[in-house]
C-alpha cells in the first residue's frame, strides 16, 4: 500500500535545534494557510514564496482543482507542502451519508460557529474517518505525505478534536502545527491569539491546558513558538512584521499567514482584501533584508523531521 511505503520514511519524533555560538539559532517557518481555496489563493502563495519569505503552504484537498494546484506546489523544491485539514469549509471528501454528523442538508460541512455550537455532539468517528480520508487523498496525490499537519478555523481546539488531531499525527508520524503556547503559565494576552477572541479567558486556558497534556503525552514534533498575531487588517503593517522578527526566541518558531489574490471564488470569505495586503507585505525586499540583518534562517517543517540533523 502506498501509505504504508510512504510511512516506512518516517522514524520518531525527535529533533535537534541548531547550537548557534553558544545559544540556539532562530529558525523561521513562514506558512502560508489555505492553499487551494482559490485560483488567487493558490498563485499568491506561490508568488509569496518565489519573490518573498513564505516556506511552507499548507493544502485544502477538498477544494475544486485541487490537483493542478498542488502540482504546481509540489514543482517548487524549497517550498514546504503540508495538510489543511478541513471540516468547516466546503464538502467532505467522504459521501455525505457516511458523515452525516459533519454535514448539513445541502452535504457541505458545517461552519465553523455551528461546529463549535454542537461541539459536544459531533461524531468524532466520523470525523476521523473523513480527516483519515484527507490525509490519503493528499498521499495519493502527491505520492508521498504532507510535510505537517494543521487545520482550518481553529476549530481542532475543542478538546476531543485535538486529540484526534494528534492522534493522526502519531499515526501518520507527521509534525503539527500547535497554535497556542504550550508551556504557558496561563497569563494569556488573548490579543496574541486572534482565532480565540471572544471565548472566555479561562475557557482558554482550559483549553490549553488539556491540549498540551495531550502533546506531551504522545510526543509529538511540534515548533517551538507559534506566532498567529499577524492576522487582520491593524496587524498588516511592515512594522509589525519587523517587530516580530526581532522578538523572535530562540529554536524553531512558526509565523502563520494568509496571502493571496482576491477571487470571485473567495465570495462571502471576511478575509479578500487583506490577502493582498499580506503578499505586498511578504515580499516586500525590505523584510528580507531584516531576516537576513537578524540572522534568522528560514525552514520548513522538514526541519522537525527525524533523521535530519540541524547542527
Amino acid at each position: 500500500m502506498l501509505l504504508n511505503r510512504l510511512l516506512a520514511g518516517h522514524y520518531v519524533f525527535k529533533y535537534n535545534l541548531l547550537y548557534w555560538e553558544g545559544g540556539v539559532r532562530q529558525r523561521l517557518i513562514v506558512n502560508a494557510d489555505d492553499y487551494g481555496r482559490a485560483p488567487g489563493i493558490c498563485r499568491g502563495i506561490l508568488e509569496a514564496h518565489r519573490s518573498g519569505i513564505v516556506t511552507s503552504t499548507t493544502v485544502m484537498v477538498n477544494q475544486p482543482g485541487v490537483e493542478s494546484h498542488l502540482a504546481a506546489a509540489l514543482a517548487q523544491p524549497a517550498l514546504g507542502v503540508g495538510l489543511h485539514l478541513v471540516f468547516t469549509a466546503g464538502k467532505p471528501l467522504l459521501p455525505p451519508q457516511r458523515v452525516p454528523g459533519l454535514v448539513d442538508g445541502s452535504g457541505i460541512f458545517l461552519d465553523q460557529h455551528t461546529v463549535w455550537a454542537r461541539a459536544e455532539e459531533m461524531p468524532i468517528a466520523q470525523l476521523r474517518q473523513e480527516l483519515s480520508a484527507q490525509i490519503q487523498r493528499f498521499a495519493g496525490l502527491a505520492g508521498r505525505l504532507p510535510d505537517h499537519l494543521d487545520c482550518h478555523h481553529f476549530a481542532h481546539l475543542y478538546p476531543p478534536f485535538f486529540q484526534l488531531y494528534a492522534d493522526l499525527a502519531a499515526e501518520y508520524r507527521l509534525p503539527l502545527r500547535v497554535p497556542f503556547p504550550v508551556e504557558s503559565e496561563f497569563r494569556i494576552a488573548l490579543g496574541s491569539l486572534p482565532y480565540l477572541e471572544g471565548f472566555p479567558a479561562d475557557h482558554v486556558r482550559g483549553l490549553i491546558a488539556t491540549n498540551s497534556n495531550l502533546l506531551r503525552t504522545r510526543g509529538l514534533a511540534y515548533p517551538d513558538h507559534f506566532v498567529g498575531s499577524f492576522f487582520g487588517r491593524p496587524a498588516l503593517t511592515l512594522d509589525h512584521l519587523f517587530r516580530l522578527l526581532e522578538a523572535l526566541p530562540p529554536g524553531v518558531s512558526e509565523l502563520m499567514c494568509h496571502p493571496g489574490y482576491d477571487d470571485p471564488a473567495l465570495a462571502g470569505s471576511s478575509y479578500r482584501a487583506e490577502r493582498e495586503v499580506e503578499l505586498s507585505l511578504l515580499t516586500d525586499r525590505r523584510l528580507r533584508a531584516r531576516v537576513d540583518a537578524l540572522d534568522i534562517e528560514l525552514v520548513t517543517f522538514g526541519c522537525l523531521q527525524a533523521g535530519e540533523s540541524s547542527s
